[in-house]
């Protein structure tokens, strides 16, 4: 049996509850729930039977739950959003939850319109693309829409429906088109109204059928939202008017309606004046009933707490890849326009020119502005330029149909606006010239750029300042005699930047030439950059002193790389304190290798040179009988470990909570993620979650009485770094041991943590991106890392469980 919307909703307003809260375990509920006496009326199958949506608690038992949630959150130093921590939302939820759908017969009573019939659903069962909500890209196994990101307006439009809920009122958003004023009311109303009945119209007509419907008696005393969605269709005879809108009014109807900012305009008093006298008394209409009420303007362009709230989404483990990809390529566009018409743009672009009565010759005009672009141009095109490569694009197929679409019908199919936002050519300050699309520029396939297209490429920017970005991508995908083309004249003025990649490609195409007199004249007499370039190619052709030379002509600029790269050189050729020297001085120029370096996680020694739990040992104990037993910690030391992984991420917990998706600096302080290797520094805080994650797991091995047992590279480079905290803590706070090993036997055997650090691996790989000198052994095509079967030690691979070990449960969620 399919579950009742009105119940969903409230589950996933009770997850996004416990979420905000740090996520408690339902038993620190529990306790946080107790009275003096000691007493609950929660209990853990309570909680996870709300959970589970087997059952619907009473108002008052949830209240006691947000009671003690809201403590746990306290106690986690978390602060719970008001629209979570209100009672009076949680009671129309529950009392959403346990309102029960309409019987199919009960369904038969919607009005018509006409030979229209006028759908009626539950709020809690409405479906937002019925309602208008434009469709975005599907993503499989995902919803049809993302996960709505709250809007600034959010907070304004909550405050005028609860002011309709009881009364009734009227309610505009406003907006440029797919500035997503649709769904922002559609979930202010499923946020606000969730025990109301929505009834929308399909189509502008007489509207008088809603007005009996929702003024039936009783037995139907049903809360009523009129949802009209682009009010302008509305707008006419026989739709809505000021007697209508009273009429509504009246039966405390709450009317929710979107419109247009252009359409808006059109009822202005100024708008009226310069149209015909039949059309401004049809408009006046209108303009009385927009005179009513004061609209609610979305703006099309995201502000930046917007922007901050999407990636807090997008940090979190369910971020959704239509956000993320809408995020990254919006451009001047705003992220909901992005949503909804990118694909559409695209999918009418990729279709056209094989359907009948298509645009072949239109899609090849955008085909070459979308591979000028990726050639490097990014100024506007003259519509003369696409025209003139539009046979580049066109097959034989497409031939007997080019005789219905002239050039001119071509260049107006690119250019018009579709689907309200733009088209696939948009618009540029220069006249009859144009720019593609962002989102097909980034989204349309990587087939080869025609030689002709390249060649336009090149007259187009020829002596301006996209020669450079021309030669760049021509150089990246492989047309290196263009890219020399590109670069030449401009290293012959004095660019260095082009006399820097010009060396690259000659050195590709000629290598016995002319590459190195370029890089010496560069290197010589331009920037620590040039000579460190320098210096890696006279290192890659085993040139090691010369490049030594190239290296320190760079540090002494102040370049921290090169002293780093130098540093390599040094501990290569055996002179490790020499090599020790110069990672010191890149460390201090704020090199991020180097910085890590030197936070390799170790085992503490006690300065006696003995482990803490030798002084215990009995010398003529047998150990042959004894070894011949499994090795495992002894009950201290996996309390000592355990209790160092959770102060560990306890601290990684706060240090993530500050840092978010920020990617760390040489000049920041932290406790756990800033000692990880420098690779991992730009990683964001969905990743940074999981790695805290790997602490928590362990712990949990621990807990369930076994070996913690990394399973992953995270959690061994976890595990590291809580044998290093365990090992110091025995060292230096000998009393803090002993509170927390208080009432377990001590054994010969406590705290011998290199033993812990020789038995709990598999291999010791990982810290292997602590040394300058093993850069790039974390990609698995490495030579190195091949001939050692070191395996994916690059971020994006830290998760990925190794062959031999069991997995972990993967809806385990998080602690933390």
């Amino acid at each position: 049996m399919t579950e009742h919307k009105g119940k969903r909703v409230f589950r996933e307003r009770l997850d996004a509850l416990l979420v905000a809260s740090g996520s408690p375990k339902p038993a620190s509920i529990c306790s946080a729930s107790k009275n003096s006496l000691g007493r609950t009326s929660l209990s853990v199958q309570r909680i996870s039977d709300w959970r589970s949506g087997k059952h619907v608690p009473t108002l008052k038992l949830f209240l006691h739950f947000l009671r003690a949630v809201t403590i746990c959150a306290q106690q986690r130093k978390k602060v719970l959003p008001p629209e979570l921590a209100d009672p009076a939302r949680w009671d129309r939820l529950l009392r959403a939850a346990r309102t029960k759908a309409l019987t199919p017969a009960r369904d038969r009573s919607n009005p018509t319109a006409g030979e229209v019939r006028i759908p009626i659903r539950a709020v809690a069962d409405a479906d937002p693309l019925e309602l208008g909500v434009h469709r975005t890209s599907r993503v499989e196994g995902a919803p049809p829409l993302p996960t709505y990101v709250p809007r600034d307006a959010d907070s304004t439009i909550s405050a005028r429906l609860a002011d309709a809920r009881d009364n009734g009122g009227f309610v505009l958003l406003v907006g440029e088109s797919t500035a997503g004023k649709s769904r922002c009311a559609f979930e202010a109303v499923r946020r606000e109204l969730p025990d109301h009945w929505i009834i929308a119209p399909p189509a502008a007509g007489d509207l008088s059928p809603v007005l009996s419907r929702v003024s039936l008696p009783e037995p139907d005393p049903r809360k009523w939202v009129l949802w009209l969605d682009d009010l302008d269709r509305f707008l006419l005879p026989g739709g809505l008017d000021q007697g209508m809108l009273s009429a509504l009014l009246e039966q405390h109807v709450v009317v929710v309606a979107t419109m247009r900012s252009e359409v808006y305009g059109n009822y202005s008093e100024r708008a009226l004046r310069g149209v015909d006298a039949g059309a401004r008394s049809a408009h006046r209409l209108g303009s009385r009933i927009l005179n009513l009420v004061e609209p609610l303007v979305l703006d099309r362009q995201w502000s930046e707490a917007e922007m901050s709230r999407l990636g807090a989404h997008l940090a979190g483990p369910n971020g959704d890849v239509r956000l993320e990809d809408a995020a990254r390529h919006h451009g001047v566009h705003g992220v909901a326009e992005h949503l909804a018409a990118g694909p559409k743009l695209l999918a009418e672009f990729l279709t056209t020119r094989r359907r009948p009565g298509g645009h072949p010759r239109g899609a090849a005009l955008v085909q070459a502005a979308i591979d000028l672009a990726r050639a490097g141009i990014s100024t506007p095109l003259p519509a003369k330029t696409l025209l003139a490569l539009t046979p580049c694009y066109l097959t034989v197929e497409d031939a007997h149909r080019l005789r219905a679409e002239s050039p001119e019908q071509a260049l107006v199919w690119a250019t018009e606006t579709q689907f309200g936002v733009a088209g696939m050519l948009v618009a540029t300050d220069t006249a009859a010239a144009w720019r593609p699309f962002d989102y097909l520029v980034d989204t349309v396939g990587s087939a080869d750029i025609p030689d002709k297209t390249w060649e336009a490429a090149v007259a187009h920017a020829n002596g301006g300042s996209e020669l450079l970005p021309v030669g760049r991508s021509a150089s990246r995908c492989g047309r290196l005699a263009l890219a020399e083309r590109c670069f030449s004249p401009l290293a012959s003025r004095g660019d260095r930047a082009a006399m820097h990649h010009l060396g690259f490609v000659q050195r590709e195409r000629r290598p016995e030439h002319t590459w190195p007199s370029w890089y010496r004249t560069v290197a010589e007499a331009g920037t620590p950059l040039q000579a460190r370039t320098l210096g890696v190619l006279h290192e890659v052709e085993g040139r090691r002193e010369e490049a030594a030379a190239c290296y320190e002509r760079a540090a002494a600029q102040g370049d921290a790389l090169a002293m780093r790269l130098r540093g390599v050189i040094a501990q290569r050729n055996g002179r490790d304190d020499e090599s020790h020297e110069w990672y010191v001085r890149a460390a201090k120029g704020g090199d991020a290798v180097a910085i890590t370096s030197f936070d390799e996680p170790g085992i503490h020694l006690p300065r006696s040179g003995r482990e803490p739990g030798s002084t215990t040992r009995d010398s003529d104990v047998d150990r042959d009988e004894e070894e011949e037993e499994p090795w495992r910690m002894t009950p201290r030391t996996a309390r000592v470990l355990g209790c160092n992984l959770e102060i560990l991420a306890d601290m990684a917990h706060d240090e993530l909570e500050e840092l978010g998706d920020q990617p760390i600096s040489p000049d920041h302080f932290g406790i756990f993620f800033t000692r990880l290797p420098a690779a991992t520094w730009g990683q964001p805080r969905s990743w940074r979650r999981r790695m805290l994650r790997a602490l928590d797991d362990l712990n949990e091995d621990i807990t369930l009485g076994h070996s913690p047992e990394p399973r992953c590279a995270a959690e061994e480079l976890a595990l590291h770094f809580a044998l290093q905290s365990a090992s110091a803590m025995t060292c230096d706070q000998p009393d803090l041991v002993a509170e927390f090993t208080g009432g377990l036997p001590g054994l010969p055997d406590d705290f011998d943590w290199r033993t812990c650090s020789t038995l709990l691996f598999q291999d010791h790989d990982v810290l292997f991106l602590y040394s300058p000198v093993m850069q790039g052994v974390e990609h698995p095509d490495d030579p190195l890392n091949q001939s050692m079967d070191i395996g994916d030690l690059r971020p994006e691979g830290w998760f990925k469980e190794f062959g031999k070990a069991p997995p972990r449960d993967p809806t385990r969620g998080f602690v933390h």
